[in-house]
């Protein structure tokens, strides 16, 4: 896979499923798809930006609106127009690995949708000096951190990096050395971590990794991915979702989906909790739209409306349903 597929390939993937749900009305309303577009569209501030849990406007969070509009295929003109004004007035303001990231998508998302492109008022050679900017996250271990000259890396903000450089046109620099910071964080349940001292396998830096390395071309020979599919169906939770690690009593619906991907993706989606996965959408999905992080959530926010979106497409919109 080409290290510029991997996020085309996933937003395409889950829009195409949202779209089968919407088109063929499964649920009866799509499973309340009109109702999750409209909350994301009332999200989106006066100032075009969309608020974080605090009702900021955060680069963050505008990037994961956009993306949910999009998947719906709400995202209009006009409001890639709102966005586009708001993200042109951050373009040199300082930022982590994460914020950064989210500018760069949220900027091709507005572009995509038919509104000006934020980045065409940038400096001149700006995909260079981004390029420069983000090799100041690399780390001596080979991986990338969170802020610049960090000491260790982060199996989360190296594979942001490696989404970042293909949006920007820029090769991923150093894959080997990428490639060898990953086999220092894997771990023997099967899984991979965050950081180098942890011992216990996590679900979101186990679906980074694996997404790195189909970034890189190099995916797990056949009994390595059954010993890291083992390790995801042990995160299997009461509550019908997936756990963030094994020490963790309840699902969370950002886990619930990298796990669902990570599995789908990688040929084995037969091992999807499908079934249990549609009880923990109903009691997360809000009656007025949206969705919460899991059943212990008082709130709700754009992030996780669009990892529950995610899990709706995977749950309810396969070609074979």
């Amino acid at each position: 896979m080409s290290q510029a597929g991997y996020l085309f390939r996933l937003n395409a993937e889950l829009g195409k499923r949202l779209g089968r749900i919407k088109k063929l009305g499964v649920g009866g309303d799509g499973y309340g798809l009109s109702r999750h577009a409209a909350y994301l569209a009332s999200k989106q501030l006066d100032s075009g930006g969309f608020p974080d849990r605090e009702g900021e406007p955060d680069l963050y969070y505008t990037a994961f609106g956009l993306r949910g509009l999009a998947l719906l295929g709400e995202l209009t003109a006009a409001r890639a127009l709102r966005a586009g004004e708001w993200l042109s007035g951050h373009l040199n303001s300082q930022a982590t690995v994460v914020d950064l990231h989210a500018l760069v998508e949220g900027c091709l998302l507005v572009s995509l949708a038919g509104a000006p492109d934020p980045l065409a008022t940038a400096m001149p050679d700006w995909q260079g000096r981004l390029a420069e900017l983000l090799g100041t996250f690399r780390t001596s271990d080979n991986g990338y951190g969170k802020v610049p000259y960090a000491t260790t890396g982060s199996t989360y903000h190296s594979f942001l990096v490696a989404l970042t450089h293909p949006l920007i046109g820029k090769p991923v620099p150093d894959t080997v050395g990428l490639l060898a910071f990953l086999a220092g964080r894997e771990r023997a349940d099967g899984g991979w971590v965050e950081a180098p001292a942890m011992r216990k396998s996590g679900a979101n830096p186990t679906a980074a990794a694996l997404g790195l390395r189909q970034m890189l071309d190099a995916p797990l020979e056949a009994e390595r991915l059954e010993t890291t599919a083992h390790f995801l169906d042990g995160l299997a939770g009461t509550d019908g979702g997936y756990r963030a690690n094994s020490s963790i009593p309840l699902s969370d619906t950002l886990s619930s989906f990298t796990v669902a991907w990570s599995l789908d993706q990688h040929g084995l989606g037969e091992r999807v909790r499908n079934r249990e996965l549609a009880g923990y959408l109903e009691v997360t999905a809000l009656a007025t739209g949206g969705f919460r992080a899991g059943v212990w959530d008082a709130g709700d926010d754009v992030e996780y409306t669009f990892y529950g979106l995610g899990l709706l497409a995977l749950v309810h919109g396969a070609e074979n349903r």
